[in-house]
């Protein structure tokens, strides 16, 4: 499943919200892989537009 930088973001900032309401931190894999991948996207782009 791809998503763009956006959804990953909007994700990422409802689930933060959510985990924080119930103080669950079931989630923390999920949480973490989520950052991952929108620090990869956002170090992706930053060398993409380097090159222009």
């Amino acid at each position: 499943m791809i998503q763009s930088t956006l959804d990953k973001e909007a994700h990422l900032k409802d689930l933060v919200v959510k985990l924080l309401r119930e103080k669950n931190l079931s989630d923390f894999d999920m949480l973490d892989s989520l950052f991952e991948e929108v620090k990869q996207e956002l170090q992706n782009q930053d060398k993409t537009s380097d090159m222009s």
